[in-house]
């Protein structure tokens, strides 16, 4: 995936409004096998998509990140909405982390942080994601962002849930 003129990479976070950049990059799923997600194909499928951007597999806080949302991933799918994690690991790292914590929902390589930058995730210090929210919908609208999701905050959690109304 490149950074297209369309979709510059951004100094900013996304804002809702948007349209959310499209990619293709390789992903683990729970299983722990390998498959390309598509994002536009994904978010089709669902009523909305939650992109959960974190910075490495395995670190205290991105695991709470994302068991965060694991533990609420049967009411996600309940209501047609799906998860999907994106940082800059490699597929073998994501596969460990998968094997160890078994997350319902696929973890995403964006080894070069093509797609993080285009969200507006790209840390340059330290050349990975930082962790954010982004909820697109179908069409590929992005409805809801957090520019920086503190899992320990729950009620950054529950402001996620009311927006997609849930709560």
């Amino acid at each position: 995936m490149t950074a297209s003129p369309e979709f510059p990479i951004r100094k900013t976070v996304i804002e809702p409004g948007a349209e959310a950049p499209q990619f293709v990059l390789p992903a683990v799923a729970t299983d722990g096998s390998r498959f390309d997600f598509d994002l536009a194909a994904e978010a089709a499928a669902v009523k909305r998509l939650i992109l959960v951007f974190y910075q490495d597999d395995g670190m205290p806080v991105c695991t709470s990140e994302l068991k965060a949302f694991a533990q609420e991933h049967e009411t996600l799918t309940g209501v047609g909405m799906a998860v999907a994690a994106i940082n800059t690991n490699g597929l073998g790292s994501h596969e460990k982390f998968q094997e160890r914590d078994a997350f319902p929902f696929p973890l995403i390589s964006d080894f070069y942080g093509e797609a993080i930058k285009q969200y507006g995730f790209w840390d340059a210090d330290e050349r990975k994601s930082r962790r954010g929210v982004v909820v697109v919908d179908g069409s590929r609208r992005v409805e809801y962002v957090v520019p920086h999701f503190n899992p320990g905050n729950i009620a950054a959690f529950e402001d996620i849930f009311r927006a997609l109304g849930l709560v």
